[in-house]
């Protein structure tokens, strides 16, 4: 794990346990996933699953991966296998 990776996952998980969920959100709304590689993508997903439910954005963002994913060419359902609300069916 890159020491960028890391830090993401220090700061996610100290928001989540603090509950600090509105910042959090606020973080996954100003992604933008064109300027991110596909494992800080993933990771930002896998690492805030935990505060899904109250997160508004999380859904939001986990779509434009899929679609970022799919741009890139990627196999979107092996790469986000797992994540919730999650349907193959809904890209093209």
């Amino acid at each position: 794990m890159t020491e960028h990776l890391k830090f993401l996952a220090r700061e996610i998980f100290a928001l989540v346990g603090d509950e600090q969920y509105q910042e959090l959100d606020s973080i996954l709304g100003n992604m933008d996933p064109t300027g991110q590689t596909e494992v800080e993508m993933v990771a930002l997903l896998r690492y805030s699953y935990l505060a899904r439910n109250h997160l508004v954005n999380y859904h939001i963002y986990l779509d434009q991966v899929a679609q970022e994913l799919l741009r890139r060419g990627l196999d979107v359902e092996k790469i986000l296998h797992g994540l919730p609300l999650y349907s193959i069916d809904r890209y093209p």
